[in-house]
C-alpha cells in the first residue's frame, strides 16, 4: 500500500512554527516584557494631560484620536507600529545572531526618554511625549540585549517617528513645496509645451480664466510627502544595509514629492487646456495615483542605481536559525541591576510628574473676564459700540463647546460699518488646558478659504497711548456658488495675536515657547487670549478691507485687552 504524502504546512503554520523557535532563542524574554509593561502603564496612567481627542490621561487614547483627526491627516500612523514589527520579524535571524548581554549605559538613554516626557508632560506637549514612548522602548532594547541590538534596531525604530502627527508643524514647509511645484509646472506648461498658462502664487490660470486651480495641500498631492518619507525609508532598510545608502534614500523623499506632483500637476494643465476646465478638474480630482506612481518608480531607479553586492550567504547560520531543535536561551537572574534601575527611573519621572502638576498655578488673562457663578466659563465684555458701529452677540456654536475644554471662554461680537461691511471679533479665552487655542488657520480652512498670503503687521492702537502691538494678517479667497450655480469669488481678511498677562506675541510657536518656559520656572500656566478680527470684500478691495480693521482694532482694542 503505498504511503500518504503528508499535506503541506499551510503558511500560518508556517510563521506559528517560526515564531515559537523565535520565542525559544530569544534571551531574557521576561527581563523585556516587564520592563516593556512597567514603561507601557507609566503611558497609560501618566501619558499627557490635555483635553484634545480624549479626556483619558492614556497616551496611546491620545495618539489614537490623533490618528483619526480628519484635519491631522495623520491617520498612517495606525499602520506604523506593525510595519516596525514586520520589518522586525524580517531581521529575527540577524537579531538572534548578535551578541546579547545586559548593557547598563542604556539607563542613560532611558532617563533621557523618561526626562523629555517629563517636561511633554508638564508643558502639554503630547507628541514629545510619543517621541519619549518610542525612544525609551528602544533603549530598553539596548538595555536587555545590549549595543549591538541598539545598532540593529535603529531604522526600525525611527519609522515610529511617523507616527507623530507633523501636519500643523509643517505648514511652512509644505507651502514652499506647493509653491516650487506650481512654478516647475507653469514652467513646463508654458515654456516646453507653449501652453496659455500662468501662475499667481499657488494659482495656475490661463489668459482668459476659462480654467483656475489651485496646488492647495488636501488636492495637490504634497502631502504625500510623510508617505513617501515613511516608503523611502522602509526601502531603504530593507534593501541596503550600508548607512550612507538609507540616508540617501531617505533624503529622497522630499525630491520624489515634488516629481510626483509636477507631472501630477502638469498633466492636469494639458487636460485643461485641450479639453475645457471640466476635464481638469476631473483630472485633478481622480489623478493622485499618479503622485505615487511616479515617485515610486523614481524610488526604485534610484535603489537600482545604488544597489550593493549581495553579501556572503551564511546558510549555516540561517539553518541553526529556524531549527526548531534549537536549545533555548540560557537563564538569567531576572532581578538585577537592569530590572532595578528601570523601574527605579519610570518611579523617579511619575513622582516628578505629580510634584510639577501640584505646583502648578493658572496665571491672570490678559484681556477683561468676569467669573460667571455656576460656570467654568469666563464672561469676556467685548465693546458694544466702537465709534459709530452697532454691534450683536454672536453666540458660541455647539461645535466649538464640545470641540474644546470645558473650561475655554469665548467673546464673540458682529460689528457693521456705516456702509454695511460685518466685522468679526472673536476672543478665545484658555483655561488650564493650552488646546482651548489651536491654530488659527484651521478657523479659515475648516469654512473652505484658501489662504494665500501670511504676513506680519503691526497695529497702532488708540487711547489711553498710542502703542504698536504684533498681529499675523492672512489673505484667502473662497468661491462661492449661488443658487443659480454662478460662482462668485470673494477675499477674507483675517489678522490674529496672543495675549497673556504681561505677554503678547503674535505666532503661535513663541506663545508655546513662553507657556512652557514659564511652567517649568514658575509652576505658572499663562493664560492666553486669542483675539481675531476678520472681515470679507470682492476681489482687489482688500488693502481697503484691512484699513477698516486697523481702523476697527485702533479703537476697540484697548476696551477689553491688557496692555503688556
Amino acid at each position: 500500500m503505498a504511503e500518504t504524502t503528508p499535506p503541506a504546512p499551510t503558511l500560518a503554520a508556517e510563521l506559528l512554527r517560526e515564531a515559537r523557535v523565535f520565542w525559544r532563542r530569544l534571551p531574557d524574554r521576561s527581563l523585556f516584557l516587564i520592563l516593556l509593561g512597567a514603561w507601557g502603564l507609566l503611558f497609560q496612567f501618566l501619558g499627557h494631560c490635555s483635553f484634545n481627542f480624549t479626556n483619558h490621561p492614556s497616551l496611546f487614547a491620545w495618539m489614537w484620536g490623533a490618528w483619526s483627526a480628519p484635519a491631522l491627516e495623520a491617520e498612517h500612523g495606525k499602520l506604523v507600529p506593525f510595519v516596525v514589527l514586520a520589518l522586525l520579524w524580517l531581521r529575527r535571524n540577524e537579531l538572534l545572531n548578535t551578541p546579547v548581554r545586559r548593557w547598563l549605559p542604556a539607563l542613560a538613554g532611558l532617563a533621557a526618554a523618561l526626562a523629555v516626557h517629563v517636561v511633554a508632560f508638564t508643558v502639554q506637549q503630547p507628541r514629545l511625549s510619543m517621541v519619549a514612548l518610542a525612544g525609551g522602548a528602544w533603549w530598553l532594547v539596548g538595555l536587555v540585549w545590549g549595543p549591538g541590538w541598539l545598532r540593529k534596531t535603529f531604522f526600525p525604530f525611527l519609522l515610529l517617528g511617523f507616527c507623530v502627527p507633523l501636519e500643523s508643524l509643517g505648514e511652512g514647509v509644505l507651502f514652499r513645496l506647493r509653491l516650487l511645484v506650481t512654478t516647475l509646472s507653469v514652467g513646463i506648461g508654458h515654456h516646453l509645451l507653449g501652453l496659455d498658462v500662468l501662475q499667481e502664487g499657488t494659482r495656475i490660470f490661463n489668459a482668459a480664466r476659462t480654467f483656475n486651480y489651485d496646488v492647495a495641500p488636501a488636492c495637490s498631492g504634497i502631502r504625500s510627502l510623510a508617505s513617501l518619507l515613511a516608503l523611502t525609508t522602509i526601502y531603504g532598510y530593507v534593501t541596503f544595509r550600508a548607512p550612507w545608502r538609507r540616508v540617501v534614500m531617505i533624503a529622497l523623499a522630499a525630491p520624489l514629492a515634488v516629481a510626483g506632483n509636477v507631472a501630477r500637476i502638469t498633466t492636469v494643465i494639458i487636460l485643461a487646456e485641450a479639453f475645457g476646465e471640466k476635464t481638469g478638474a476631473a483630472a485633478e480630482t481622480n489623478l493622485g495615483y499618479v503622485t505615487f506612481a511616479v515617485a515610486i518608480g523614481l524610488m526604485l531607479a534610484a535603489g537600482w542605481l545604488m544597489r550593493e553586492r549581495p553579501p556572503a550567504s551564511n546558510s549555516a547560520g540561517l539553518a541553526a536559525s529556524s531549527d526548531g531543535d534549537q536549545p533555548g536561551a540560557v537563564a538569567l537572574p531576572l532581578v538585577s541591576p537592569a530590572f532595578l534601575g528601570g523601574l527605579l527611573l519610570m518611579a523617579l519621572a511619575s513622582g516628578a510628574i505629580f510634584k510639577l502638576q501640584a505646583r502648578q498655578s493658572l496665571g491672570h488673562p490678559g484681556v477683561l473676564a468676569e467669573a460667571q457663578s455656576g460656570s467654568q466659563r469666563w464672561r469676556i465684555p467685548l465693546p458694544e459700540r466702537v465709534a459709530d458701529m452697532t454691534s450683536e452677540e454672536v453666540p458660541v456654536v455647539r461645535e466649538e463647546l464640545d470641540g474644546l475644554p470645558s473650561d475655554t471662554s469665548f467673546g464673540k461680537r458682529l460689528y457693521r460699518t456705516t456702509n454695511g461691511t460685518p466685522l468679526l471679533l472673536q476672543v478665545v479665552l484658555m483655561g488650564r488646558d493650552r488646546t482651548s487655542i489651536h491654530q488659527p488657520q484651521y478657523c479659515l480652512t475648516g469654512q473652505g478659504f484658501l489662504i494665500e498670503r501670511t504676513e506680519e503687521v503691526h497695529l497702532t492702537l488708540g487711547a489711553p497711548t498710542a502703542r504698536k502691538i504684533p498681529a499675523l494678517k492672512l489673505t484667502a479667497s473662497k468661491v462661492f456658488t449661488t443658487p443659480d450655480g454662478q460662482r462668485v469669488p470673494v477675499r477674507g481678511i483675517y489678522v490674529y495675536w496672543f495675549v497673556a498677562d504681561g505677554a503678547l506675541t503674535a505666532h503661535r510657536r513663541e506663545r508655546l515657547w513662553w507657556m512652557a518656559r514659564e511652567l517649568l520656572r514658575t509652576g505658572t500656566l499663562q493664560r492666553w487670549a486669542y483675539v481675531s478680527c476678520f472681515a470679507q470684500c470682492r476681489p482687489g478691495e482688500e488693502e481697503q478691507a484691512y484699513q477698516q480693521v486697523r481702523e476697527f482694532l485702533a479703537e476697540a482694542v484697548p476696551q477689553f485687552q491688557r496692555m503688556p
